[in-house]
């Protein structure tokens, strides 16, 4: 199997819990929001770490697009803790949270049509 196959087959669950994290989010269900939403961070966070570790380094503008998507989303991640703390308001993590899932949906694109097209 290619290293490719195994970022990508890592990737799409990822993209998925965080989906189900916002929907339980949505739901008021913050338990299972923060199950889901660490669980497809956690699976972003080793599937960009593999493909680093395999390749050494970035080499492509999927890749470099790919550490541009992850930041934010990680940024997101831990605006949630300034969320619970009053810190920051409902709409401004929610609004993070949008622009960081755009981004990584509008990151599967590039993916798709370069290494699997």
């Amino acid at each position: 199997m290619e290293p490719f196959q195994v970022h990508a087959i890592v990737q799409a669950p990822a993209f998925f819990n965080i989906l189900a994290g916002i929907h339980h989010a949505k739901k008021h269900n913050m338990r299972r929001h923060h199950a889901f939403s660490c669980l497809g961070i956690g699976l972003l966070t080793l599937g960009v770490a593999y493909m680093l570790s395999i390749v050494e380094g970035i080499q492509s503008t999927h890749g470099a697009l790919g550490i541009f998507t992850c930041l934010p989303i990680l940024f997101t991640a831990f605006s949630g803790r300034l969320f619970l703390r009053k810190k920051l308001s409902r709409g401004t993590h929610r609004a993070m949270a949008v622009f960081s899932v755009l981004l990584l949906a509008l990151q599967i694109f590039p993916g798709i049509y370069s290494f699997l097209l």
